[in-house]
């Protein structure tokens, strides 16, 4: 009975395991639609990123806009330890804080939670500087030149000369600024400038010398200089004088030289082929020549001033053999006249030759030309022809 009953306990327990099972299968292995795709995971992913970045753009966004800006610390508890405290901020160099707020000093500029230098005023104060400094050093640089001028110069005088400056009109600054400008100008000129007090007890400036070099005229200095190096100047500028007083005379020489050979060769050819030419033509030339026309004939006009150039073209002539010169009436009045001498002259068979060398050459281009009349009267009654 026993067994009969445990068998028959068994049996339902079998057949109600099945869908426990199941159950636990479905339970461990969901559907195959249960996970998002990956194309709707990515778009997931993107929707929460774009959500993310836009809220926390809005929160810095609105932060900023109900952000309030710190308070500046007084100036006057700046040195106490307390000043400084997480619920205002410190008082920067060159400003004035009081209850909160910042006040830049005079010559300053607010520039954020700091004073800056203010440029305008910089600028000027720096164009003031600069004016005082030529003004004082063109004096000086005149008194060294030349001793005139002044030295020493109040500085009353320059404060007065700085109230009607075009500069400071130009500028516009109202009398506050304007003052403390000047005074900023007046500061670097002192310490740029060389002071002194008088007896009196009133301030002077003067330009320092190695300062006063630089507004120097260039003659001044050229003048100077010249001064100081004396001793070395005049002997080398009277050797350079010397020198190219001598190599002037040296190339004059040689010029000469070479010129009156040259006058000297046309002289001898031309009484040569005159001479010629006379005998040839049975004396109906003269065979002599005017020594003062020839001259004439052979120098430039710039070298007729020279008496020196035909001087020595007459003494090469008179020392030749072959001239013969001789005093001669022409039109009334007396000439030297100069001749060649043909006969045992060694140059007349050049001059022969070079004769027969140009009838040649004239009888060549005269039969050329026959030749070619002759061809062109032979062509024209063929083109008549055609």
């Amino acid at each position: 009975m026993s067994s009969t009953r445990s068998g028959r306990h068994r049996r339902p327990s079998s057949s109600s395991s099945v869908p426990s099972n199941s159950l636990l299968k479905s339970i461990k292995e969901p559907p195959h639609n249960f996970f998002p795709s990956k194309d709707e995971f990515l778009r997931l992913v993107a929707v929460l990123a774009i959500a993310s970045s836009v809220a926390v753009c809005c929160n810095i966004f609105f932060t900023l806009i109900n952000r309030q800006p710190k308070p500046f610390c007084d100036s006057h508890n700046s040195h106490s330890p307390d000043s400084i405290s997480d619920f205002c901020e410190p008082c920067p160099i060159n400003g004035e804080c009081n209850q909160g707020k910042l006040e830049c000093v005079r010559g300053y500029r607010k520039h954020g939670k700091l004073c800056v230098e203010d440029g305008d005023i910089n600028e000027t104060a720096k164009k003031l500087l600069k004016w005082i400094e030529i003004h004082l050093c063109e004096a000086q640089a005149q008194f060294l030149c030349d001793g005139l001028g002044a030295v020493w110069v109040r500085e009353d005088d320059i404060w007065k000369e700085l109230d009607g400056h075009d500069l400071v009109q130009n500028v516009g600054l109202d009398n506050g600024t304007f003052m403390y400008t000047k005074q900023r100008a007046m500061d670097a000129v002192g310490r740029l400038l060389e002071t002194r007090t008088d007896p009196h007890g009133i301030k002077e400036l003067k330009c320092p010398d190695s300062l006063a070099e630089h507004y120097k005229p260039v003659a001044c200095r050229i003048r100077q200089w010249l001064s100081e190096h004396a001793l070395i100047v005049f002997p080398v500028s009277t050797l350079l004088i010397g020198c190219t007083v001598l190599f002037w005379k040296v190339r004059q020489r040689q010029y000469i030289s070479s010129r009156v050979e040259e006058l000297y060769h046309q002289v001898c050819e031309i009484l040569e082929d005159n001479a010629l030419l006379s005998k040839r033509e049975n004396g109906e030339c003269e065979p002599w020549v005017v020594a003062s026309r020839l001259r004439d004939h052979l120098l430039l006009p710039r070298e007729r001033k020279n008496p020196v150039l035909w001087k020595k073209v007459e003494e090469l002539v008179q020392e030749d053999s072959r001239v013969d010169r001789y005093p001669k009436l022409v039109k009334g009045e007396s000439k030297v006249v100069w001749e060649w001498q043909v006969e045992g002259s060694l140059s007349s068979s050049k001059v022969r030759k070079k004769v027969e060398a140009n009838k040649l050459k004239s009888t060549e281009d005269i039969s050329i030309n026959s030749d070619q009349l002759h061809r062109t009267l032979k062509a024209e009654p063929k083109a008549l022809i055609f």
